[in-house]
C-alpha cells in the first residue's frame, strides 16, 4: 500500500526494490511484459524526432578499480516530463560481488516546475525494457509461426529476452549456452515460469548455433576486443538476431561477415555506430532505426524474408516508456512511497523559511 506523508507540498513517488517486487506480484510478469511491449510498440510507431529530444548518452568510463561506467540517458517529449536514467555497468559484478552487471535508477521531472515527480529502481526496468525491445523487434522482423530460439549468454538479460519472445511468437524449441557452467546450469530454473524445455549446449556450439535457430539472442558480457561470440555460418532463411551485449567501443558479439550480409536495424544509429554491432559497418550500410521499421506503411513482410539484426544498445525512449508504465501501474495498484524530498519554503524568496510541509492550519 502506498505510504503517504501528510504534507502541503508536492511529493515524489519512490519505487524501490520492495515496491517493484510488490508490483510484480500484483500485476504479474506476463502482464507487465505484455504492457511493456505494447507501450514500446505504440511509442515507436508514434515517434517523431522533431518533438522528442533524445540526448546522446554520456558519462564516465574507467578501468580503475575495475572496468565499468556510470552514465546518464536523458529524454524529453515536448510538453511532457524529462526522464533521466542513471546506469552503472560493471561486467565483473556477478562473479566478484554477487551483484547484477547493470544497476540503474530512473527519475522523472516535471517541466512546468522542475519538481522531481518520481524516482525508481531501474535495474528491473532496464531488464524488462531491453527484453521488450527485442520482443518488438522479433515481432516486426522474425518469421511468422513457431520458432526455434537460441541464446548465447544466459545471464540476467537472457531471462527477459526469452520471456519477451514468448509473448510475440510460439516457441518450438529453446537452446542456449554460456561460458560460465554455473550460469548455464541455473538458467532452466530461472525461466521455469515460462513452461519451456531448455536444452543447454556445450560452449563449443556457439560456432554453429546461428545455423540451427530462427531467432537468436546474443546477450553476453564479452570483453572488449574478444568478440565475436558466434561463428560466421550459413543461416536459416529469415534468421532474426537480437544483439544485446555490445555496449562499449570495440565490443562486438557478431562476426563481421554476418553483419555485412544482414539488414542491421539499430535502436539509435549514432549510438550503435560507436558501441554497437554497427561499429563494423559504414554509416551508409546501416539499415533503418527500429522506430522507422515500426512505422512502415506497407508492413514488415519484406523484413521477415531476410537475415536481420536488431542492434540493441539501449534507447533512452525505452527507459521513458518503462518508467511511465511503472508509475501508472504503481498508482493503479496503490504501490509506492510518497515523500517530500525537496525543501520548498512557504516563502519562495526565503531559503531559511519554513518548508512547505510545515504549513499547517
Amino acid at each position: 500500500m502506498t505510504a503517504r506523508h501528510e504534507s502541503a507540498g508536492p511529493t515524489t513517488l519512490v519505487l524501490g526494490a520492495a515496491e517493484l517486487s510488490l508490483l510484480l506480484e500484483r500485476v504479474g510478469r506476463d502482464r507487465i511484459m505484455d504492457l511493456m511491449i505494447e507501450r514500446l510498440g505504440a511509442r515507436t510507431r508514434e515517434h517523431d524526432a522533431d518533438t522528442v529530444a533524445v540526448r546522446a548518452r554520456d558519462g564516465f568510463r574507467y578501468d580503475k578499480p575495475d572496468l565499468g561506467l556510470v552514465e546518464w540517458m536523458p529524454t524529453h517529449e515536448a510538453g511532457g516530463p524529462v526522464v533521466v536514467k542513471m546506469v552503472g555497468y560493471h561486467p565483473t559484478n556477478p562473479v566478484q560481488r554477487a551483484l547484477p552487471s547493470v544497476i540503474a535508477t530512473s527519475s522523472m521531472w516535471d517541466t512546468e516546475t522542475g519538481h522531481l515527480v518520481a524516482i525508481a529502481d531501474a535495474t528491473l526496468l532496464t531488464a524488462l525494457r531491453t527484453g521488450a525491445a527485442s520482443g518488438l523487434a522479433t515481432e516486426l522482423m522474425a518469421i511468422d509461426g513457431p520458432v526455434d530460439v537460441g541464446l548465447v549468454g544466459l545471464g540476467a538479460q537472457a531471462v527477459t529476452q526469452l520471456h519477451a519472445i514468448t509473448r510475440v511468437r510460439e516457441i518450438r524449441s529453446v537452446v542456449g549456452l554460456d561460458a560460465d557452467p554455473d550460469v548455464a546450469e541455473s538458467f532452466a530454473g530461472r525461466v521455469r515460469f515460462l513452461g519451456l524445455d531448455v536444452e543447454i549446449l556445450p560452449v563449443e556450439s556457439a560456432a554453429t548455433i546461428a545455423s540451427d535457430v530462427d531467432v537468436l539472442c546474443t546477450c553476453t558480457s564479452v570483453d572488449i576486443g574478444d568478440g565475436p561470440v558466434i561463428g560466421d555460418v550459413p543461416t536459416r532463411p529469415g534468421l532474426h538476431v537480437n544483439a544485446v551485449g555490445a555496449d562499449f567501443p570495440g565490443k562486438v558479439e557478431l562476426p563481421g561477415g554476418l553483419v555485412e550480409r544482414a539488414l542491421v536495424v539499430p535502436d539509435t544509429v549514432e549510438q550503435c555506430l560507436v558501441e554497437g554491432e554497427c561499429q563494423q559497418l559504414e554509416r551508409a550500410a546501416v539499415g533503418p532505426e527500429l522506430y522507422e521499421v515500426a512505422q512502415q506503411r506497407d508492413g514488415t513482410e519484406a523484413f521477415r524474408r531476410r537475415l536481420t539484426v536488431f542492434d540493441s544498445t539501449g534507447w533512452a525512449v525505452e527507459d521513458d516508456v518503462a518508467l511511465r508504465l511503472a508509475i501508472e501501474l504503481a498508482r493503479r495498484h496503490d504501490v509506492g512511497i510518497e515523500i517530500e524530498i525537496e525543501r520548498l519554503p512557504a516563502d519562495p524568496y526565503d531559503p531559511y523559511g519554513a518548508a512547505s510541509g510545515t504549513r499547517r492550519a
